[in-house]
């Protein structure tokens, strides 16, 4: 009886011991899980590019300082903040043309942006129009008085689902009045936007799960994967 009880004393010791060996472990993994998630969230800040554009989420109360204009005086169009439609964060910017006017411009604006002479800059948004729509537009950056200097345009097509539509530029010139800009014709409509992006370097893409699509700039696309094929 005493061999038993010495047996059962020995194993539950032993127990004891692996168990808080055991815990020690999961400890020490739990701890360097915890250091791996933060070096990783540390270095994916350090390589997100800085933003040159303000409010471009549209999160705020209000769509400052972007600005709409119409060229039109028959044409009207509202500009406002939409929390249903959004592709990041809680609100969106809808472009809403209620009366068609002579076929002329309407515009989203924001500026003055300082670029400087020799910046590679990539501009990328998304946006969206209701269902079974498209609508032709074009996304600008330019200089923001005559002569209207022109360094980066491209035609676009938006559609019913979200789409991030973006190009790759160089600056051909120090500009302290530059400004982005999208052009659409004062047919009646919808237009969501959000998300917008200037920021210095080539295109980088962006988790936003299953909510949109990209738009593929070929060039770009054909640069990045060369790129990636010499590294090998």
């Amino acid at each position: 009886m005493a061999n038993t009880r010495l047996s059962l004393g020995n194993i539950s010791e032993f127990l004891i011991k692996e168990g808080y060996k055991m815990l020690k472990c999961y400890i020490c993994l739990f701890f360097l899980l915890i250091c791996s998630t933060l070096i990783a969230l540390i270095a994916n800040a350090q390589d997100v590019p800085e933003n040159i554009l303000q409010n471009p989420d549209f999160e705020k109360p209000t769509n400052a300082p972007w600005t709409m204009w119409v060229e039109d005086p028959n044409a009207q169009a509202v500009m406002s903040i939409d929390n249903k439609e959004r592709i990041e964060g809680k609100q969106s910017l809808l472009i809403d043309i209620k009366k068609k006017g002579g076929g002329k411009r309407v515009e989203l604006h924001q500026n003055p942006l300082i670029l400087k002479k020799g910046q590679k800059l990539t501009f990328a948004f998304w946006a969206k129009v209701p269902k079974d729509e498209i609508r032709d537009a074009k996304m600008i950056v330019n200089h923001r008085a005559d002569p209207w200097t022109s360094y980066m345009f491209k035609n676009i097509t938006i559609k019913w689902e979200w789409t991030e539509f973006f190009n790759t530029f160089t600056m051909s010139a120090d500009d302290n009045i530059a400004g982005v800009y999208i052009e659409l014709i004062d047919n009646p409509g919808q237009i969501w936007f959000d998300h917008f992006r200037l920021y210095e370097g080539n295109y980088i893409e962006e988790n936003l799960g299953e909510k949109g699509s990209k738009s593929v700039d070929v060039k770009n696309k054909l640069t990045s994967t060369w790129a990636k094929i010499k590294t090998l």
